[in-house]
Order: structure tokens, then sequence, then C-alpha cells
């Protein structure tokens, strides 16, 4: 009960500030600050994602990394800023990779494990991360406001793991992934699905009833939406799970009431790319 409650506590403090962050990321000087603290949320994930690593003996340069994924992060804002800057991100990413076999070359022993790790840390972490900044700022639908686009993926993502979370602990039965999560249930995780779908149904009435909102989400836009961010949010919690439990740990960090920042966006990390690229590619 005194974990619930300092989560609670630290849950309702961390939402308020988010809802600060997106109402005012449009203004002119406030959006460095929130791509500053997008970009500072990836290193200390690095960071986390470096102890699983060092658990199982690997080594990473772990400064050279967390400064690319930074940059990595911050090449999707650029991109918004500027057209020239629209293909920054795949070429930041191909020059931190560049980076980091370099870094190799005066001491080559453990350069395989290394350079895996990094680069599976630099697509797990900082790429889906950096998407987060490219659906708030460059939403390829002009019309459109990239804010409530967020809005709705951190709100239906978070709601499957809170719905998903309850339901485990009053009706679960059957566990889900006991060797990874023993907590979760398959109880749980349906009910998270069908919070997902409520949630996304919820953003189709506000933009539908509700003209002044740059923002549409059709009747077949809900539906699948919510269905696959339903399931890949809670895949993306499980995946992390894992490689906790592969590492002996418990939390991905000690912050008080919320564990790790690895624990708090691990949903998210499967979600972004979901969205950015339904932005990007599908929704004309």
């Amino acid at each position: 009960m005194k974990d619930f409650t300092n989560r609670t506590v630290m849950t309702t403090i961390s939402t308020l500030v988010v809802i600060c962050f997106i109402m005012f990321a449009y203004n002119s000087l406030f959006q460095y600050a929130v791509a500053g603290l997008v970009a500072l949320l990836t290193a200390v994930a690095i960071w986390e994602y470096e102890q699983f690593a060092k658990a199982k003996g690997g080594q990473m340069i772990l400064p050279a990394l967390i400064a690319i994924s930074a940059l990595e992060v911050l090449s999707f804002f650029a991109a918004s800023r500027s057209h020239f800057l629209t293909s920054s991100p795949p070429i930041i990413f191909f020059i931190g990779f560049l980076i980091l076999f370099a870094l190799h070359f005066r001491q080559k022993d453990g350069a395989v494990v290394d350079l895996a790790v990094s680069s599976f840390g630099l697509l797990y972490i900082a790429v889906p991360m950096g998407m987060v900044l490219g659906i708030l700022y460059n939403s390829p639908i002009i019309h459109e406001d990239g804010r409530w686009w967020l809005a709705y993926l951190l709100i239906v993502t978070k709601i499957t793991d809170i719905g998903a979370y309850f339901a485990g602990s009053l009706w679960g039965r059957r566990k889900l992934a006991p060797h990874i999560s023993p907590g979760k249930t398959v109880e749980g995780a349906l009910f998270g699905l069908v919070c997902a779908i409520l949630a996304s149904f919820a953003f189709h009435l506000l933009s539908d009833y509700s003209g002044a909102l740059r923002f549409r989400l059709g009747i077949v836009e809900w539906l699948c939406l919510g269905l696959i961010l339903g399931v890949t949010g809670q895949f993306g919690d499980l995946s992390e799970s894992l490689l906790k439990r592969d590492a002996n740990k418990k939390d991905s960090n000690a912050l008080p009431g919320f564990g790790g920042v690895l624990d708090m966006i691990d949903s998210l990390l499967f979600n972004a790319p979901i969205i950015y690229f339904y932005l990007k590619y599908i929704k004309l």
C-alpha cells in the first residue's frame, strides 16, 4: 500500500508536468525545453539500459552512446524546424554507428558485444524517443495539431497499463508470462486492451464533436489504432521486463515512486513508432 501511495502521488505530479509541457510545447522558446527534456530522459534511459548490459558482462562506451542518443533525439526536433534537416535522423544514426565502430579501432576486445548492445540501445530507446518529438512537432497533416496526437499516444498507452494493473490485481488468475513478469495476467492484459479501445473511442468522440480541435480520428482509425496500441504497448512492457529479469533487476532505477525511466517509457518505445509512421505515411 505504501508503494502504491508513493506511485500514485508521483504519477499525479508527473502527469501534471507532462500536461504543462504539452500545453506550451508550441511556444517559441519553451519548445526547446521540451526537446531538452526528452533528450534528458533518453540519456537516463540509456544509462539504465547500460546497467542491464553490465550485469550480463557487457561493456559499452557509455559517454559516447549517451551523446549519440541525445543527438539522435534532437535530430527529430531539428528535422521539424527546417526543411533542409528532414533527413537528419537517419544521418545522425549512421554517423553515430560509424563513431561507435571507430572508438574500438584501438581496442578490439569485446567489440562484437559492445557494438551489438550499443546499436540495439540506439534502436530500442533513442529512435522511438526521437519519434515522440516527431509526432509532436512534425505531423505531416499540417491542419492538425501534433499535441493532440501526442496526448492520444500517451493516454491510450498509459491507460492500458493502468487497466491491466488493476484488473490483474483484482481478477487475475492465469499468468501471462510467469517467468519474466509474474504479476501480469491474461485477464489484466485483456482488460488493458479494452481500456485502450475505450480511450481511443473517447478521442474519436472528442474529435467528432469539437470542430475547434485540429485533430481528426475517424471510425476505422480509433478502432484499429486502439487495438494495435493496446497490444504493442503491453508487448513493450513485457519486453523491458525480459531485459530486467535477465539482468536480475526488479526496476531499471531507484527513482522514488517511479522505479526508473525505462519503467515509465517501456510501452511508449513500441507505440511511438506506430503513431509516427501512421502520421507520416498512412494518414493523408
